[in-house]
């Protein structure tokens, strides 16, 4: 049986739990799709978001037989309210149903849910060496680019995972709380001093405000190759603006300084797009950065310059999400030290909205006849059907 579940915190529990059950040699769920590097970008305490679901565009499906978990899935709308992501997808090991029909099950019902709302398009990252692939090409999903996941300072990472799993006793350690234990810096975390010449090259960098949208918007269809425009199919400016950057008032960015963003202003474009999220608990720095292809020269030193805001005051890793077709950022985070870890594959799953708005249309419509002796002029009877 699949019935929706309001406790929207729910996938984002049991990741936690299987990281730390692979910690100790095995494993608690098979996840094919999941959040990356964090669970959760809202300010909201781990306590209050799981007693509330704080989360309004989340909805989450439970897969279950007689009260046993079998698998979630979980989607988030987004800001156009017509698009669907897929965020976790999951099927529970040792259970007496195969995970492959788990899976195929809940991905069918999350498309027939996406049907029923006047879903037009649903969304999926999942990783390119997964069997599961099958899966989503049977259920009429398209790949259109790939995801780099790069990390800086990828070995200290597992480490700390390890010592951080093994100490930990309590749920709410193991989802993100903040840590009373003060937590050292790692010797492999420390960036060098860049050189004062290549920072100086950002002078044109500024923060964020809300009349760079449409630059942003122009950014983007710079960078992004024909076939993924019309595969995300972006409205306007500002439909990409809270996709991207996010809003204040809608919870979607952490307040103070865990989240700046930054853009670096031509004058007659925008040359590149920054956006620096502090990790706090467990959870890593986020590094996202989008360079015009004729700045390309820019991308290395705004590297250095968010290593540097980023390590400043709380040094862990850092974890920056780039796509194949961002040559630019890729060479210059390579340069910087980062490290691949994961390669994941975009999908999208277009959907056929049905008109259900009943119209009654005439068969026959009123005419008049000429040119017929004797009858003159008539008129026909109108059915309707």
């Amino acid at each position: 049986m699949i019935r929706p579940v309001p406790y929207v915190d729910l996938p984002g529990i049991i990741y936690a739990l299987d990281r730390r059950a692979r910690m100790r040699q095995r494993a608690l769920a098979n996840f094919v799709c999941w959040l990356e590097p964090v669970e959760h970008r809202t300010s909201w305490p781990p306590l209050l978001r799981n007693i509330f679901p704080l989360d309004p565009v989340a909805r989450t499906w439970l897969c279950e037989d007689r009260w046993r978990i079998l698998g979630f899935a979980q989607v988030r709308e987004r800001p156009s309210g017509t698009m669907w992501e897929l965020t976790y997808l999951a099927s529970m090991l040792q259970s007496a149903f195969s995970g492959e029909d788990v899976l195929s099950a809940l991905l069918d019902y999350v498309l027939e849910m996406a049907a029923a709302h006047g879903v037009l398009r649903v969304f999926a990252r999942v990783e390119e060496t997964l069997p599961e692939m099958e899966l989503f090409a049977r259920s009429g999903f398209q790949r259109y680019t790939r995801e780099f996941t790069y990390v800086y300072g990828l070995e200290e990472e597992e480490e700390e995972e390890k010592k951080r799993e093994n100490k930990a006793d309590s749920l709410q350690e193991v989802e993100g709380a903040p840590s009373t234990r003060t937590r050292q810096p790692s010797p492999g975390l420390i960036l060098s001093p860049a050189p004062a010449a290549r920072l100086q090259e950002l002078t044109a960098l500024q923060r964020w405000s809300r009349h760079h949208v449409w630059g942003l918007h122009q950014l983007y269809r710079a960078v992004t190759p024909q076939r993924v425009q019309m595969a995300e199919l972006l409205e306007n400016s500002d439909e990409y603006a809270r996709l991207l950057v996010g809003s204040q008032r809608s919870g979607l960015l952490p307040p103070g300084r865990r989240c700046e963003t930054y853009v670096c202003d031509m004058g007659v474009r925008l040359g590149a797009w920054l956006q620096l999220r502090r990790g706090r608990g467990t959870r890593p720095h986020q590094l996202s950065l989008m360079v015009h292809p004729e700045y390309a020269d820019l991308a290395e030193p705004l590297v250095r310059f968010a290593c540097h805001r980023l390590l400043e005051s709380d040094r862990r890793p850092i974890y920056c999400q780039v796509r194949e077709y961002e040559g630019a950022v890729i060479n210059a985070l390579r340069a910087s030290g980062f490290l691949p870890k994961t390669t994941r594959v975009l999908l999208v799953r277009h959907m056929a909205y049905l008109a259900v708005r009943q119209r009654v249309v005439p068969a026959l419509e009123q005419r008049v006849i000429y040119g017929v002796k004797g009858l003159g002029t008539a008129s026909s009877r109108q059915t309707m059907r």
